[in-house]
C-alpha cells in the first residue's frame, strides 16, 4: 500500500513538471526554415530591429548572448523552437526575434 501511494505520489509531480515545462506554441514549432532573402521581404526593417531590441532584451537574461553568424538559418530554426517558449515571447515577439537572427545567420 504503501508502495502505491509513493508511486501516485511520484507519478502526479512528473506530471506537474512536463505540464509545467514551456512548449513552443504551434505558430512557432510550424514555421518553415526560411532563407534571407525571404525574411526580408516579409518583414520591415524596423521589425527587423525590433526583433534584435528583443533579442537582446529577453535573451540576455538567462545567458550570455550568441552571435547571430555563428549558426546556419537551419541551426537557429532548431535552437530558437525551444529558447523563445523558455524566453516566454509570444508568438509575434518570437518571430521577430527569429527575423532578426536569420537575416544575420551565417549563409
Amino acid at each position: 500500500m504503501k508502495k502505491l501511494k509513493t508511486l501516485a505520489v511520484m507519478a502526479m509531480g512528473i506530471g506537474l513538471l512536463v505540464g509545467c515545462f514551456p512548449k513552443a506554441s504551434e505558430v512557432i514549432r510550424s514555421l518553415p526554415v526560411e532563407n534571407k532573402k525571404q525574411i526580408l521581404a516579409k518583414y520591415s526593417p524596423e521589425q527587423i530591429e525590433t526583433g534584435e531590441t528583443l533579442f537582446a532584451n529577453n535573451c540576455a537574461k538567462c545567458h550570455k548572448l550568441k552571435a547571430a553568424e555563428g549558426h546556419t538559418p537551419e541551426q537557429w530554426n532548431s535552437i530558437l523552437k525551444r529558447m523563445i517558449p523558455k524566453a516566454k515571447l509570444n508568438d509575434e515577439d518570437g518571430q521577430l526575434v527569429r527575423a532578426y537572427i536569420i537575416v544575420n545567420a551565417k549563409q
